[in-house]
C-alpha cells in the first residue's frame, strides 16, 4: 500500500470508528436492537464494570446484557466526547468520555459519568467492537428532576 493509500485508509478507518462509537449510543438510546447487534465482533467482550455485573461475551451475551440494562434503565441518552483513537492496520483503540442521562427504575433520573476504553478490529472490511470496558466514575441520582415538556417527557415518568 502506498503512503497515500495508507494515509487515506487511516483517515477512513478513524471516521468508521467514530461512526461505530456514535452507533453504540443510538443503539442503546433507541433502543435499536438490530443496530446494536451489528456493532460487535463475534467474540467481543462488553465489560461495564462491577456496578453492572459480569462482563458479557459474544454477540448473544452482549444482547442479553443490553436487555438486562434496558429492563433496569429503560431511558438512556448517551453523549460521548473527547475520543482519542489510535488506528493500527486492522486494529484500533480508543478512550472516550461519557456523559449519560438515564431514568433508572431504582434511582429515577440519574446522571452517569465515566470513560470507555475500547479495542476494535476490522472484520471483512467493517470496523467492530472487540473489547469495550467502562469505568463508571459517577452515578448521581437527580433529586426532584422532572421533564415538563418535550416529545419524550412522558417516557421519563416511570
Amino acid at each position: 500500500m502506498s503512503s497515500i493509500e495508507a494515509r487515506l485508509d487511516k483517515i477512513e478507518s478513524r471516521i468508521a470508528v467514530e461512526e461505530l462509537l456514535n452507533k453504540y449510543c443510538h443503539g442503546f438510546d433507541g433502543p435499536d436492537r438490530d443496530l446494536l447487534r451489528t456493532l460487535w465482533a463475534e467474540d467481543a467482550v462488553f465489560d461495564l464494570g462491577p456496578a453492572f455485573g459480569a462482563p458479557a461475551q459474544g454477540i448473544d451475551g452482549i444482547m442479553a446484557k443490553a436487555e438486562e440494562l434496558w429492563a433496569a434503565v429503560p431511558v438512556m441518552y448517551h453523549w460521548m466526547a473527547d475520543a482519542v483513537i489510535d488506528i493500527d492496520g486492522d486494529t484500533a483503540t480508543a478512550k472516550t468520555e461519557l456523559d449519560c442521562f438515564v431514568i433508572s427504575r431504582e434511582d429515577g433520573p440519574t446522571q452517569v459519568i465515566g470513560v470507555y476504553s475500547d479495542r476494535f478490529e476490522r472484520v471483512d472490511g467493517v470496523w467492530k467492537f472487540k473489547h469495550r470496558v467502562f469505568d463508571l466514575q459517577l452515578w448521581a441520582p437527580l433529586k426532584d428532576w422532572a421533564a415538563t415538556a418535550g416529545s419524550k417527557a412522558e417516557q421519563t415518568r416511570i
